[in-house]
């Protein structure tokens, strides 16, 4: 009983440890059900806890069980791509082995060895290790930025070879020569301190490059910001040339009844209304952001002659802030307006948005003209100045996965397919 007990809370320590490690890197999945983001702990101990009483395979196999666990769990509660889940699960359970090769090493040369507890090393080993998370979690909290949409290829096989090494540490014999045992314990130490000095210009690799796509995508959000504030403000403007040409016709139709042209000022009423018809909103969705970009939006395509079939319901419960709603709605139609452009005949864009059960559902089709080639989830350009192009298809994946979202990019026939589900309500 003493050793199941015993089992569980190094299980526990172990989770938490777990927990602690994603949770400062990766941003956690947004669930309707705020419970289940309670069940993270209560999954990794069960684990830990299902690994200690099955039967250990052979050594090489050992680190894969608890690779697969920490990759299977992270997968489901963490925003993550599988390749940056499989790298960070293996450095973790890399540091694991190195601190418990470390800690039984330093345990074992010292004088009064003999005499200590037979299971102190684990928990000595988990306490140690608990103690560097939180170091880890101070030192990084608030910066999983780093981790986001860097190139991982390039230091996925670091964790690999690490993983390898200790392997191989682990397996030399203990025959009780104090000599080796001492060679033993500075191999492994070496290697530890090599695995940390590698991991920290690992990291200020990913901070350059972090902070340099932070400062492009602040850039673009700018961009956005500043083409919502000028349509509003040519909105605005607009809306005082109209009062202004209002109070005049009014006073014209006031002059023509005056004069008993009854006929005359009812043909000129006629015309003012079909006027105003032309130059007022064509798109209403309770969501002032969402009306100035649609609105513009519309407007920009009637000039260039392209039709936009739009099918939206009412979002004014839609809580996603204004910028993200600009980043979205704007790139899309911006690209799908360039992509028609193109075309001589067929211009449409097709869009979709509609709040319901809490969720936005957002598409754009469009048809395209040439070919498109494809990178993961992203489409790329085949234009000039696909560069900005690019930027703005990022942004797009970005702001999705920062609301927690989905998306799926599709070619269907000679159509762009854009398609993403996104919890947005209260």
């Amino acid at each position: 009983m003493g050793q199941v007990i015993r089992c569980i809370i190094l299980s526990l320590m172990v989770g938490i440890c777990v927990k602690i490690y994603f949770e400062t890197l990766l941003a956690r999945r947004k669930w309707r059900h705020k419970w289940v983001e309670y069940t993270l702990l209560p999954v990794l101990t069960a684990g830990f806890i299902l690994i200690a009483f099955t039967e250990i395979p052979p050594y090489f196999l050992q680190p894969l069980r608890l690779i697969l666990l920490l990759f299977v769990t992270a997968q489901i509660y963490f925003q993550v791509k599988p390749l940056q889940n499989f790298i960070l699960s293996v450095l973790f359970c890399g540091v694991i082995w190195i601190v418990e090769l470390v800690t039984v090493s330093l345990l074992y040369m010292l004088p009064w060895q003999d005499y200590l507890l037979p299971g102190l090393q684990e928990e000595t080993a988990y306490c140690i290790l608990l103690c560097l998370v939180l170091l880890l979690h101070r030192r990084l909290k608030g910066r999983a930025y780093v981790l986001e949409n860097t190139k991982w290829l390039r230091f996925g096989y670091f964790p690999i070879i690490s993983m390898a090494a200790i392997t191989a540490v682990g397996m030399i014999s203990w025959n009780g020569d104090e000599s080796q045992n001492r060679i033993f314990l500075i191999v492994t130490a070496g290697f530890g301190i090599m695995n940390l000095l590698a991991f920290y210009f690992i990291w200020e690799i990913l901070v350059k490059e972090a902070k340099l796509r932070r400062f492009v995508i602040m850039q673009e959000k700018t961009r956005n910001q500043m083409e919502l504030y000028r349509t509003m403000q040519s909105s605005f403007e607009q809306q005082k040339r109209f009062l202004h040409d209002y109070k005049n016709q009014l006073g014209c139709v006031q002059g023509l009844l005056a004069d008993g042209k009854t006929e005359e000022a009812g043909s000129y009423i006629a015309g003012l209304v079909g006027s105003l018809q032309k130059s007022g909103d064509y798109v209403n969705t309770n969501h002032p952001a969402v009306n100035v970009v649609l609105n513009r939006k519309y407007a920009d395509a009637l000039e260039k002659k392209i039709t936009i079939t739009m099918s939206v319901n009412d979002l004014s419960g839609l809580t996603m802030k204004e910028e993200e709603i600009v980043t979205l709605l704007v790139n899309l139609l911006d690209n799908a307006m360039e992509a028609c452009e193109k075309l001589d005949t067929g211009r449409i864009i097709r869009l979709k948005m509609i709040l319901e059960d809490g969720e936005l559902t957002l598409s754009v089709k469009n048809p395209f003209a040439g070919t498109l080639k494809r990178k993961g989830n992203i489409f790329l350009t085949t234009k000039e100045e696909s560069a900005g192009h690019g930027i703005g298809l990022l942004n797009v994946n970005e702001v999705i996965r920062k609301c927690g979202g989905t998306c799926v990019v599709k070619e269907e026939d000679g159509w762009f397919c854009f398609y993403a589900v996104i919890p947005a309500a209260e």
